[in-house]
């Protein structure tokens, strides 16, 4: 077998969608080279055969999409006066154009998944591993105070092999599914034998989440958990067991371990504060007590409303949010200097409406809308059980991802996106697929 086999390169591009979460685990680098490789292969193998495929839908939408953030990208770079103060000339065009990373990786793997050079076994095994890995390394580094790499515990939130960023519970939310439906799908164990080791199995991706002390995945990952419920038959009775032990330990945690109770105390406390804030401005009412989310979500809505219609492209976030009228954000800024913003407004829907404007989010709206919509007629339609079990993570995963009322990182980053196309791209694969046993 040489590099010139074809055979042997499909392999290696199925090694690299299987090790993205290691690359996850490693840092952006990595996940951008991982990332550009698999477009590189994919193109040198299969060259125009890629984009002779029949474009559907959501093949469209996808286009569409990416035309309006180049031509977005083009009109805010060069008018937009209000970015004369970014540290890089040329940023939003430079992040723009690199963004279209996505596309291609979007037609390289829904290309691979409709031509069935897709190693299904292999990536969800390697997917959910490596989540498990990193579950039982929080698990270590809670009770031993430090983990496998020797990175120490500190404060009421746990990295893990992450180091110094605090993402491990939303890398373990994102992932653990894959491990079960290994089983379910591709391991000759009788049913007995795959419920006890999946129990086992969610049990440490669970305890890994909580321990974290990341407070949203571990309310998504029991959303997910939810949804589980009522669409595999297999695991309800496993998950009402889950769900009986994950009450009694979390309680015993809440009683037992001080920061662990703070932590999630906070958490509810905040979350009380956001609904009544929400009340306050549907109603006109003054606004009570605040805390950081109200004030992303503030600098959130006003930004967007500096650019409505096309937003400020990409990677604006920061610079015009910084050159809102602080006298609109007294309630949650300080006395002097200027509005201190983020680099984005912690949730994916006001960063795209920030960013591309009404334009843009309905493009993406129709998008995601799209892709559940088709989702739910292969799930519930008459196709084989084994596509539909297939699917069902990949839809599953895709629902929270784009979850309206979660905090989130940025919608552009690297890692966000990498992985909403990936699933993203999935779910079109096998949609499409799902379409030739109906002919």
């Amino acid at each position: 077998m040489t590099f010139n086999d074809q055979s042997f390169k499909i392999k290696l591009v199925n090694i690299l969608i299987a090790i993205i979460p290691i690359t996850y685990i490693i840092g952006n680098s990595l996940l951008n080279a991982n990332i550009l490789l698999i477009i590189l292969f994919c193109i040198l193998m299969f060259r125009f055969e890629i984009l002779e495929r029949k474009f559907h839908l959501i093949d469209k939408i996808v286009l569409i999409l990416f035309t309006y953030i180049f031509f977005n990208g083009l009109y805010n770079n060069f008018y937009n006066t209000n970015l004369s103060e970014t540290a890089e000339a040329n940023l939003i065009l430079k992040k723009t154009i690199f963004y279209f990373k996505f596309l291609f990786l979007y037609f390289v793997l829904t290309f691979l998944i409709e031509k069935k050079l897709i190693f299904f076994k292999f990536i969800f095994f390697s997917f959910g591993l490596c989540c498990l890995f990193v579950s039982i390394d929080i698990i270590i580094q809670y009770f031993f105070n430090k983990d496998l790499f020797g990175f120490e515990k500190s404060g009421r939130k746990l990295a893990g092999p992450f180091g110094d960023e605090y993402i491990a519970g939303s890398y373990i939310q994102r992932f653990f599914l894959f491990l079960p439906y290994s089983l379910l799908l591709f391991s000759n164990l009788d049913i007995k034998k795959k419920n006890f080791i999946n129990f086992i199995v969610l049990i440490f991706c669970i305890l890994g989440i909580v321990l974290a002390g990341n407070r949203m995945p571990l309310v998504l990952a029991l959303l997910i958990l939810t949804l589980l419920f009522f669409y595999e038959k297999l695991f309800r009775y496993l998950l009402f067991i889950l769900a009986v032990i994950a009450v009694s330990g979390f309680s015993v945690l809440m009683k037992s371990d001080l920061g662990f109770n703070k932590n999630y105390n906070s958490f509810a406390m905040h979350g009380l504060r956001i609904i009544k804030y929400f009340d306050s401005k549907i109603n006109n009412k003054e606004i009570g007590k605040t805390n950081v989310w109200i004030k992303e979500i503030e600098s959130g809505i006003l930004t967007w409303k500096k650019a409505k219609y096309f937003g400020g492209g990409i990677k604006s976030f920061y610079w015009n949010c910084s050159n809102i009228d602080r006298e609109k954000m007294l309630k949650f800024v300080t006395k002097n200097g200027r509005v201190n913003c983020n680099s984005h407004p912690h949730n994916y829907y006001l960063h795209i409406i920030s960013e591309l404007g009404i334009f843009g989010l309905t493009i993406i709206l129709f998008l995601f809308t799209s892709v559940v919509l088709k989702s739910l007629f292969v799930i519930h339609g008459s196709n084989p059980i084994y596509l539909k079990s297939l699917l069902v993570p990949f839809f599953i995963i895709f629902l929270i991802e784009i979850f309206p009322l979660k905090t989130s990182g940025s919608f552009f980053t690297t890692t966000n996106a990498t992985f909403l196309f990936i699933i993203m791209s999935f779910i079109v694969g096998l949609v499409e697929n799902a379409k030739k046993y109906d002919k």
